[in-house]
C-alpha cells in the first residue's frame, strides 16, 4: 500500500515495473498453458492464446523502445526483456546509492526529483518476484536454452548445465542487489518523513499518511519491552523523546491526574460550597464587566469539574482510570495495523503477536523476534 507523497514518477521506476508486469503476464500465461485443465478448445483456447499475442506485441515495443531489436520466439524476446530488467534495477539501485553519497546540494540529478526509496524497494521486489515466476517456469532444459541469454559469458558457476547456471545467475543477482540496497535502506525502518511514514519490514516498503496509531506504535517500538501507559501515549504536552525517560510516566501521571484527593461526601459538599460562593459573588457584581466575565468564567470551571466527579444527585461517577485513554489508544493502533496489513501483512501479524495495548502498552518480541528497527 503505497500512499503517495508526491505526483512525480520517476521513468526508471516506470519502464521496471511495465518490464516486471509484461514479464510476470508471460510467464503466468506459459504457466497456464502446462496445465491441460486451463487448455481448451474453441473459445477457451482464444482466452489462452491471445493474451500471449499481446504481451509478446508489448514486450516487443519496449525492447525497440530501449533500441533493443530483437526477434525469434516469444520466449527469446522475454530473455532480452529479463537481462534489460536486471540491469535496469541494477542501474536504478546504483543510482540511489550515488545519490545517498552526494552531500553537495548543489550537483544536478539525473531526474527531476531525488530517488524515492519506495520506488528502489519497490523495483527490487518486483524483479525478484517475476525471476521466481521465470524460474518456475524454465524447468525445461531446451527451453533453458533460450533464456540463457541472460547470463553473461563470464558469470561463474560451478555446474555447466545451462539451467543451473541460470537459476544460479538469477539468485546472485537478488542477492547482490537485495545486499547494496539493505546497506542504504535498512531492512527494519519506521520513519517519519514529513506528513508521511515511510515502513520497511524485510523485502516490502509502504507509505502511509501520519495518524495517531502509527506514532503510538513507533513509541512502543523504540521502546521494546518498557510499558507504557495508554494516557502516557496520548498526553499532547510531552514530548515523544521523554518516553526513555525513566520519570515519564510519573510526569504524565502527575499532570493528567484529578486535582483532588478526596472522599466523596467531603469533596462534593466543598465544591458545592464553591460553587454557591461564586454564585453570591456574581450577584454582588455589575454584568458584563470584567470581574463579572472572569467570575463567570471560573464558575463554569468549578461546575464542570465538579461533574466530572459526581452526577446531578451528588452521587459519585464511576471512576475513569484511563479507560477514555486505553480505548482511544487501542482503536487508533487496531486502525493503524489494518492500513499495514494492505501492504505488510507480515508486519501485522508481528505486530499482533508482540505488541499488547491495554491501561499499559509494550512491545515484547522474544530475543529472536527482535528486530533492528530504525527511526
Amino acid at each position: 500500500m503505497f500512499e503517495s507523497k508526491s505526483s512525480y514518477n520517476n521513468p526508471l521506476a516506470d519502464r521496471i515495473a511495465h518490464s516486471a508486469n509484461l514479464l510476470e503476464s508471460f510467464a503466468t500465461e506459459m504457466i497456464q498453458k502446462k496445465q491441460p485443465r486451463l487448455v481448451k478448445i474453441g473459445k477457451g483456447l482464444l482466452r489462452t492464446i491471445f493474451p500471449m499475442i499481446n504481451f509478446v506485441e508489448e514486450m516487443g515495443d519496449l525492447l525497440r523502445h530501449k533500441g533493443i531489436h530483437t526477434g525469434g520466439s516469444p520466449e527469446e524476446q522475454a530473455s532480452h526483456l529479463l537481462l534489460s530488467l536486471i540491469e535496469d534495477v541494477h542501474q536504478f539501485s546504483t543510482e540511489y546509492h550515488s545519490e545517498q553519497l552526494n552531500t553537495n546540494d548543489k550537483l544536478p540529478t539525473l531526474y527531476e526529483e531525488p530517488i524515492d526509496r519506495v520506488d528502489l524497494i519497490n523495483a527490487v521486489e518486483q524483479s525478484v518476484k517475476v525471476t521466481d515466476l521465470l524460474n518456475d517456469v524454465i524447468k525445461d532444459p531446451n527451453l533453458a536454452e533460450i533464456f540463457k541469454i541472460v547470463v553473461p559469458e563470464d558469470f561463474e558457476c560451478e555446474s555447466t548445465e545451462e539451467l543451473e547456471r541460470l537459476k544460479a545467475f538469477i539468485s546472485s543477482f537478488q542477492t547482490n542487489i537485495k545486499k547494496r540496497v539493505n546497506e542504504d535502506i535498512p531492512e527494519f525502518m519506521f520513519q517519519l518523513m514529513g506528513e508521511y511514514w515511510e515502513i520497511r519490514f524485510g523485502d516490502n516498503i509502504i507509505r502511509l499518511k501520519d495518524s495517531k496509531g502509527l506514532k503510538y506504535i513507533n513509541s512502543l517500538l523504540k521502546n521494546p519491552h518498557q510499558p507504557i501507559r495508554a494516557d502516557s501515549l496520548t498526553a499532547p504536552h510531552v514530548a515523544a523523546s521523554k518516553v526513555r525517560d525513566g520519570n515519564f510516566s510519573n510526569e504524565v501521571s502527575e499532570k493528567a491526574s484529578p486535582a483532588y484527593t478526596y472522599t466523596p461526601d467531603k469533596t462534593y459538599t466543598e465544591m458545592t460550597n464553591k460553587i454557591l460562593e461564586i454564585e453570591y459573588i456574581l450577584q454582588e457584581l455589575i454584568p458584563g464587566g470584567d470581574k463579572y466575565l472572569l467570575a463567570e468564567k471560573h464558575l463554569k470551571v468549578k461546575r464542570k469539574e465538579r461533574s466530572r466527579y459526581f452526577n446531578r444527585s451528588g452521587q459519585e461517577r464511576p471512576h475513569d482510570l484511563g479507560e477514555q485513554a486505553r480505548q482511544s489508544v487501542s482503536t487508533a493502533i487496531s486502525n493503524a495495523k489494518k492500513k499495514i496489513n494492505k501492504g505488510l501483512p507480515e508486519l501485522n501479524i508481528h505486530l499482533t503477536n508482540f505488541l499488547h495495548t491495554g491501561f499499559e502498552c509494550v512491545y515484547e518480541p522474544p530475543p529472536d523476534n527482535l528486530k533492528s528497527w530504525h527511526f
